[in-house]
Parts: C-alpha cells; structure tokens; sequence
C-alpha cells in the first residue's frame, strides 16, 4: 500500500503539472521545452526523496516551481549557453506562479507555425494536462509509438521555433487557434468523463473535467465565441449526469440513470448557453443530440429516428469515426440492422480493431442473428480490458 507522501505526490502531479510547465514556459520561452520537462519531473522526483508525512509544504506548488526553476538554471549552466541577460531575466521572473497561466500558455504554443495543429494537440494534452501517453492514445486513436514521435519532434520544432511575444498572445490569437484550443478542451473533457485509467475505481476523473470546464470558460469570457458556448453547454450537460453515472461501484448506463440525481444547477447552466449560433458547428448539436435524451419522456422509434437525423447533421460537420459509431447503435435502435452494418464496415476501416467502443456496438448489433460471433467479440474485449468496473459492467449487461 502506498504511503501518505506517495499518495500526496501522486496527487499533485495531475494537479499541478500544467501551472507548472505554463510558468516555467512563460519565464523560460519554448527553447528550453525539453529542459523544462526535465525539471518537473526532477522535482516530483526529489520531493518522494525529501518530504516526510510531518514535514510536507504548505505552499506545495510554490515548493515545486522553486525546485524545478533551479533545475533548469542548473541544466542550462550545464550546456554553456546562459548569458548575463537571460540569467538577470530568469532572476526577476522567478516568483511563485499566482496566476494560471495555463489557457495562455495553450494559445501561445498554438501559435507556433513550425508545428502542425495535431501535434500541438498532442504536445498540450501531455504538457498542460499531465495526459500520459496511453491516455492520450486512448482518446487520439493514435499509437503510442506515434505519439511518442510526435511530441519528441514538436520539442525539437518549439526549440527553433522564434517565440511569439507571450504577454500579447491574448492581442494575437486567431479563429484557427481558438478552434485548436476548443479541440483540446474537448479531448481532455471526453478523457475524464469515460476515463479507461485502471488506477481509477470509477470511470470518471472529475477534477480533468471541471479542469476542462474552467478553461472553456476563460476562453469564452475572453473571446465571447459561439463555438465555445456551445462546448460548455455541452460540458454543462455532461457534468450534470456525473452524480448517476456511477451507484455502489457500477456503472450506470446514460438510459438507466435516475434522473433526480443529476445536477439541475448543471442542466440550467446548459440550456443558458445552448443558444442556437448564427452558424451550427458540431458542439452545438451534440450538446443538442445530449439534451434531447435528457430531456425526453419516453424514447419511443420517433425520438431514436429524431436523434438519427440529428446525427447525420452531426456527421456533415465532423466526419468523426466516433460519431459514425453513434449512429450504428441508434440505427440499430430502429431495427435498421442492415444500414448499421454497413456503416460500421466504414467505421472498422478508420478504428483499430480492439477499440473498446467499436467492438461493443458490433456486439450489440450483431447480438440478434449471430449470437455466437458477439459473444466472441465480448470475449475478446474482456481479456483486453483491466479496469475491474468496466468488466462487470460488460459481464453484466452485454455477456
């Protein structure tokens, strides 16, 4: 069993990470991102070493940011190349960050031209959320090998890269940029919500959702964008079914959950911002295609037909596999079997085979004719799979 302070570091790792690459990347600039990382990770390293379960910081972030700054003066002391000017420089801006720089630094690092939009992604959900790499795979459908490349060439691009002044990221950020960030947010939000981390005995991580939510906000209040009302409402609806998702250790299903446990200050909030924009973009109908099954009364063949076509909509905005994937179960909802399987041949052809998702709707719509094939499948996903809630469920509901 770990002890008090494993536990605590553990803890403040997640926690703490993004604010402390933002601040140490706001002092240091995108040349010394690799010096940076090493840095934070000598600093979690050295306080497992250094704190005892009577004699932890106060000021825990302050501890860290002190430590990791030193490091990197240290590393770039090392290597001969700090001048007087950079070192007086580092000197005054070595303060404990106050201020979450992390939508700053995220809308700086979007702004980088010499890095492709899809590995800014990766490079941020590791850097600024703490992501590991097999989270990030999981939510990306990229492997590990990819992503492992993508990020060691986007450190190598940040270094070169002629920064951007930071202070005035805010003046200079664009719709594109903005579009990035509202990617990310995305990805992180979809990652806590159905989180597949098997040190998790639920499968929600609450906290990288509301981190999520947070962030949406600021971008909101500053930029004022359709597209970003529409990704809190649909955050807001997500959020409000969190209290039902989860009952004495089991999963819940979105069908089953006892609606008078879920969040009605949430729900509020949702339909505060699902104002239809002036021009529809896929936050917008999904936070839709949400509400709809919150909100309807019976879920009859007119309201599976309804949210249908709601996702063809949905699919002209976004070619997403995932969303494919959504609309072979409702198809199949409406004994339309034979158009769920030929879209879910299209959506075998851009999803790996042992994505999770993709082998329980083939399971599903295959269940009524060839039983013996979807319960090969069901198979094949349980020995793939070590998270002990999701098993039962599994076991219980589709075995």
């Amino acid at each position: 069993m770990k002890d008090k302070v494993s536990l605590l570091v553990e803890l403040s790792f997640r926690t703490f990470y993004g604010k402390l690459f933002s601040a140490l990347l706001s002092q240091f600039g995108t040349a010394y991102v690799s010096e940076i990382e090493d840095a934070i990770q000598n600093s979690f390293y050295k306080s497992l070493k250094s704190w005892k379960p009577d004699q932890i910081p106060d000021n825990k972030l302050n501890w860290f940011f002190i430590v990791a700054r030193n490091d990197i003066l240290n590393q770039i002391k090392k290597k001969e190349i700090l001048n007087s000017d950079f070192q007086y420089k580092a000197k005054e801006r070595a303060e404990n960050p106050k201020e979450d720089l992390r939508l700053k630094t995220i809308l700086f690092l979007c702004r980088t031209k010499r890095v492709s939009p899809k590995v800014k992604v990766l490079f941020i959900l590791k850097n600024i959320f703490g992501l590991h790499i097999k989270e990030i795979s999981d939510c990306t459908l990229l492997s590990q090998e990819a992503i492992y490349k993508s990020i060691g060439r986007a450190k190598k691009d940040f270094r070169h890269a002629k920064d951007t002044d930071f202070e005035l990221v805010f003046d200079q950020i664009s719709e594109d940029e903005i579009a990035i960030v509202e990617e990310i947010l995305y990805a992180v939000f979809n990652i806590g919500f159905d989180s597949f981390n098997d040190k998790l005995k639920s499968i929600i991580n609450e906290d990288l959702c509301l981190e999520s939510l947070a962030l949406a906000k600021m971008l909101s209040d500053k930029f004022e964008k359709q597209t970003t009302k529409s990704l809190l409402a649909l955050f807001c609806f997500h959020l409000a079914r969190i209290p039902s998702k989860v009952k004495d250790d089991k999963i819940i299903s979105f069908f089953d959950q006892d609606k008078s446990n879920w969040n009605k200050e949430f729900i509020k909030l949702g339909f505060h911002y699902l104002g239809k924009p002036s021009k529809l973009n896929k936050y917008y109908v999904e936070a839709l295609i949400t509400s709809r099954h919150m909100t309807v009364a019976n879920r009859n063949m007119e309201h599976w037909n309804e949210i249908i076509k709601l996702y063809r909509l949905l699919l002209s905005l976004s070619h997403s596999p995932i969303t494919k994937l959504n609309l072979c179960y409702c198809l199949s909802k409406v004994q339309r079997v034979g158009e769920a399987k030929e879209l879910l041949d299209t959506v075998e052809k851009e999803l790996p085979n042992e994505h999770i998702y993709l082998s329980l709707v083939k399971a599903e719509i295959l269940k009524s004719n060839k039983n013996k094939e979807s319960e090969k499948i069901i198979e094949q996903v349980l020995k793939s799979i070590n998270q002990k809630i999701r098993r039962e469920y599994i076991l219980e509901n589709m075995s």
